[in-house]
């Protein structure tokens, strides 16, 4: 085999400046072959020479008419839905009311899916236990963000109903001060109404670009943008206040025209636009109104500050299905029925009398009932007539319409009515189970799009929290104590429990996947115990919804939390903490020898940390042995033997507390810095003060 020889300094300093020149030949290659720039770019305004409204206006336009026949659809599924208020006062004054089933089987669906509050939890893996308590703290920090945000009691509930009627449900995320040093975290639901993505752009569900627009008085944005002068803010104080007093008020299609003595609402707009890359900067985030831009300034996130839940199985494009789609032609036959119907039941549902000829009944003796007399032929008959209105299967088809909506969406007859058909209500509980879940099995889809968000939430919580930081903002929650079912709470600062987002992944906890009863979520975790799976009693309560207001459950992990915590402060400080004769030794000979083999495989494990680990596993077997500690005053026994060396010290070659460890060293105490362990022959051992003379001979059997 031939080696090359090694290039002596000069060889390598002309190599580098070689290299150099041709990455600066390459970069110079690659500006000149750059594509040369349109209005398409409008995050690259500055470059165009154009101020950031002057390309987005026209931009804004071209997007919103390609998407024209969307908005309509919306309006569509607003109307059929009832939620249109001028159209639903409409049918109220116009008598047109009808039975609205899809409405119900919406709101059923809805229920089912967004009942339940999924809850994000911080998982980190090869890391000490400081972080992963911290990490504990992360989690509990985020439901306490969520819990002030009003995230499950505003949010996503509106973003639910967005999400089945329109078939896309978004929540958007943001930040306003609190005081001086903190701020808070915001969360609001957002209509897709209000969000626009360029259709060639979003073919394949992710876009560059997202546009959102939204309504504000006049006088807001004048006092937000307009009355101070801000780094983020753009052009000068003058441009942007002559801007929003040209702005035309009330010029949107989703306000309407209205009188400026009434309202003046001004159409503000926001454009993102994503880096190309994790170390490109040409991400941009802009406010504008009509003719003036407010903000224009870079956006680093790697994705826009909103998460999405879209209904149905998505291919192709970037929004959802409505389920409304699925019900309307459904919801159109029933209104249909009920049509027919009421015509028949106007003309044929009048009580009427056959009355013959010679049986002297007249129309005018029957004032007090509805109706009319019919002249028979049979002269003496007067018979009272109910016509049928009309055919059994009419009635049929309008009766079974809406179980027919609740199929296409898989909701069962027992979650939509409470009642259990009638060849059930003898079946066993196993089947009862089964047939509850169907409904929860075939809307898997939507669960995982609701906990998806729940975690893309978080993300953007911590990304949001992150920026905060930086410009010297504290984020402060009251989250949950260490265990969430408790009645206290505790103030979580971000900076005391931030966790780099490299070395941690959140989770949600399936509920969707649990079965919806009481009883059948109780025969599941009792299943999954018998199996053998790691399920604590923490998780049950937790995933049962059972309160545990006198906090029982700490106590039983609390032998856990204290041997851990001083493992840890072990680790991180070097300090040796000894066990006490009343821990769980059990316990810490346990979880002790777990904690030595994770930490030697660290970079950077300390011999002499892993040997204080090992003396604690020494001392806590001689406490469970019934040897106890030594009193650090008393003087050792004149003629005393040492004690023998502890195994695991020894094993390990280690130097405890007590000084340094060999073959022939004295055993080290069980304090820091205190004398060898001293003790008598066997036949001699005494623990605690001596109560009576010691025993000659061999100890009894």
């Amino acid at each position: 085999m031939a080696y090359s020889k090694r290039p002596n300094s000069a060889e390598t300093l002309d190599e580098d400046e070689s290299a150099e020149d041709t990455k600066e030949s390459s970069r110079e290659v690659a500006e000149k072959a750059k594509p040369q720039l349109t209005n398409a770019q409008w995050w690259r305004a500055k470059e165009l020479g154009r101020k950031p409204h002057e390309i987005l206006d026209n931009v804004i336009a071209s997007i919103e008419g390609d998407q024209q026949s969307r908005y309509e659809a919306y309006k569509e599924y607003d109307r059929l839905f009832g939620s249109d208020q001028d159209d639903m006062h409409r049918m109220v004054m116009a008598d047109t009311l009808t039975q609205n089933e899809l409405q119900n089987t919406i709101e059923t669906l809805w229920a089912q899916i967004f009942k339940n509050r999924v809850v994000p939890a911080v998982s980190v893996s090869e890391t000490d236990w400081d972080e992963w308590d911290r990490a504990r703290s992360y989690s509990r920090w985020l439901e306490g963000a969520f819990d002030e945000g009003l995230v499950y009691e505003e949010a996503f509930p509106q973003a639910g109903i967005n999400f089945l009627k329109h078939g896309t449900g978004i929540v958007r995320i943001g930040w306003e001060e609190s005081d001086d040093d903190t701020a808070k975290i915001k969360y609001w639901s957002v209509s897709p109404r209000y969000v626009t993505v360029d259709r060639l752009e979003a073919r394949h569900g992710k876009p560059r670009s997202m546009f959102f627009k939204d309504h504000v008085d006049k006088y807001t944005i004048f006092d937000t943008y307009c009355t101070e002068e801000r780094e983020d803010f753009y052009g000068s104080l003058e441009d942007r206040a002559t801007g929003v007093n040209r702005c035309q008020a009330n010029d949107d299609q989703d306000v309407g025209p209205s009188l400026s003595e009434r309202c003046e609402m001004l159409t503000v707009r926001e454009a993102y636009h994503l880096p190309s890359s994790a170390k490109a900067k040409d991400g941009r985030h802009v406010i504008w109104v009509k003719g003036c831009t407010l903000v224009d300034e870079e956006y680093c996130w790697d994705r826009f500050p909103c998460v999405l839940m879209r209904f149905g199985a998505r291919g192709d494009g970037f929004w959802g299905e409505s389920a409304l789609k699925r019900l309307a032609p459904t919801q159109k036959l029933l209104d249909k029925l009920n049509e027919k119907i009421d015509e028949c039941q106007d003309i044929m549902g009048v009580p009427r009398i056959l009355a013959g000829e010679g049986s002297g009944l007249k129309p005018g003796h029957l004032d007090d009932i509805p109706g009319g007399v019919i002249p028979v032929t049979d002269v003496n008959q007067i018979k009272e007539w109910n016509a049928q209105c009309a055919t059994q299967e009419l009635y049929a088809d309008r009766d079974g319409a809406p179980k027919k909506m609740r199929s296409l969406l898989g909701i069962s007859d027992f979650e939509a009515t409470a009642q259990l058909p009638p060849g059930l209500r003898d079946v066993g509980a196993p089947f009862m189970e089964r047939f509850i879940d169907q409904g929860t099995a075939r809307n898997a889809m939507s669960h995982a799009e609701y906990e998806n968000a729940v975690v893309a939430l978080s993300y953007l919580s911590m990304l949001q929290a992150e920026d905060l930081q930086k410009i010297g903002y504290d984020v402060v929650c009251k989250g949950p104590s260490d265990n969430h079912l408790k009645s206290s709470i505790e103030e979580l600062n971000f900076k005391d429990v931030h966790v780099d987002r490299k070395r941690l992944k959140l989770k949600v906890q399936p509920m969707s996947q649990l079965p919806q009863s009481f009883p059948g979520k109780v025969d599941a975790f009792q299943k999954l115990q018998e199996a053998g799976y790691p399920i604590d009693q923490k998780t049950v309560l937790r995933m049962l919804e059972v309160p545990d207001l006198a906090g029982e459950t700490d106590m039983l992990v609390s032998d856990e939390e204290i041997i851990m915590k001083n493992l840890s402060h072990m680790c991180r400080t070097g300090d040796y903490l000894s066990p006490m004769p009343f821990d769980n030794l059990d316990l810490i000979i346990q979880l002790t020898t777990r904690y030595i083999n994770r930490y030697r495989i660290r970079q950077g494990a300390s011999l002499e940390k892993v040997g204080l680990m090992a003396q604690y596993i020494d001392d806590a077997i001689q406490l469970k042995n019934g040897l106890g500690g030594p009193d650090p005053n008393a003087p050792p026994p004149a003629g005393m033997p040492p004690v023998p060396q502890p195994t695991t010290m020894g094993a390990l070659g280690m130097a405890g507390p007590g000084g340094p460890v060999g073959p022939m060293a004295p055993g080290p105490g069980t304090g820091v810095g205190g004398p060898p362990v001293v003790m008598s022959p066997p036949q001699q051992i005494q623990v605690g003060p001596p109560t009576a003379p010691p025993m000659q001979g061999p100890p009894p059997m």
